[in-house]
């Protein structure tokens, strides 16, 4: 797993790898060494993206789908856990989709 591989590396803003990264760079990064050609998107770029399958229910979320929230973006990692380059943590995380993303939910981006 591409995102699972970069767990760790440390948060920097505006940073898009392959060593730093900030949210929308991470998954642009990510995207692009899976063979998705994807152009850079801030987390609100991602809120309408255009050409993926909108996932409007947050129970509905699954592995690799793109997860917008307000002000932030990550990729689900499957058993109700996301990986995100964190600005509070300082790095990149897996960890749970927990109710603060439920709470701050917009949508979601079936890639694969």
């Amino acid at each position: 797993n591409v995102a699972a591989s970069k767990v760790g590396s440390p948060y920097v803003w505006g940073a898009k790898g392959p060593s730093s990264f900030d949210c929308s760079g991470f998954v642009y990064w990510c995207l692009n060494q899976a063979g998705v050609s994807q152009s850079y998107l801030t987390s609100s770029g991602w809120r309408n993206p255009g050409r993926y399958t909108r996932i409007s229910n947050f129970n509905d979320i699954q592995a690799g789908d793109i997860v917008v929230v307000n002000g932030h973006v990550g990729i689900a990692a499957g058993g109700g856990t996301v990986i995100d380059a964190s600005s509070s943590n300082g790095r990149v995380v897996h960890r749970g989709l927990t109710q603060w993303w439920a709470n701050n939910f917009i949508v979601a981006w079936r890639i694969f």
